[in-house]
C-alpha cells in the first residue's frame, strides 16, 4: 500500500479526534486541558483533563460536582494528586514561544473527550453545565472515574447540572 492512501486512511479514522470551535469559557478549558495533558507527556487530551481544567476555570462547578465539603476535599486532593507531575515541566511565566509549541505539539483529543466538547459547544449555550454534564454521563470516561474515586456518583452530577441550568435559564 502506497502511503497516500494509508495516511488518508489514518487521517479519516482520527477525524473526529478534532477540537471543536469553541468561544468564551469552554475554549479557556479547552486550551487548559490541552496544557495540562501537554505538560504530563500524555498522548492525548482526555476527559480527565476537561474535568481539572474545567474545575479550576469555573469555582461554581466545584459545587454543583461535589455539593459535600468531604466530596469536594477528595474530588480536589485526587486532581492534585494526578497533577503532581506537572511540577517538574512547569515554566515559570509563559512566554510566547511555549504558547506556540503548545499549539503545534499536535496533540489529539481522546474521542470521548471531543464528544463531550461537541455536545457541550451546542448545548444550552455552551456554558460550564453542559459541559460539567457531559463529562459526568460517559460512564466508562476518564473524568466519571475521577468523580467515583472522590465518591460522587456521575449521575448525580448530571441531574444536578440539569437543575441548576434549569434554575439559570428561569433566572434570566
Amino acid at each position: 500500500m502506497r502511503p497516500e492512501p494509508l495516511r488518508a486512511a489514518v487521517t479519516s479514522a482520527f477525524a473526529h479526534r478534532e477540537e471543536p470551535a469553541l468561544v468564551g469559557t469552554l475554549a479557556v478549558v479547552a486550551a487548559r486541558a490541552r496544557r495540562r495533558a501537554l505538560r504530563a507527556g500524555d498522548p492525548e487530551v482526555d476527559t480527565g483533563h476537561l474535568l481539572h481544567a474545567l474545575l479550576e476555570t469555573d469555582d461554581s462547578t466545584l459545587g454543583v460536582a461535589a455539593p459535600l465539603p468531604m466530596q469536594a476535599t477528595r474530588l480536589m486532593g485526587y486532581l492534585v494528586q494526578r497533577s503532581i507531575g506537572f511540577g517538574r515541566l512547569w515554566r515559570v511565566g509563559e512566554g510566547v514561544a511555549d504558547r506556540e509549541r503548545e499549539r503545534s505539539a499536535g496533540l489529539a483529543w481522546s474521542a470521548t473527550a471531543a464528544g463531550a466538547l461537541g455536545r457541550a459547544a451546542r448545548g444550552t449555550g455552551g456554558s460550564v453545565l453542559d459541559l460539567l454534564r457531559e463529562l459526568a454521563t460517559v460512564a466508562d470516561s476518564r473524568a466519571a472515574e475521577i468523580l467515583r474515586g472522590a465518591g460522587i456518583d456521575p449521575s448525580a452530577v448530571v441531574q444536578r447540572c440539569s437543575t441548576q441550568g434549569a434554575e439559570r435559564a428561569g433566572n434570566w
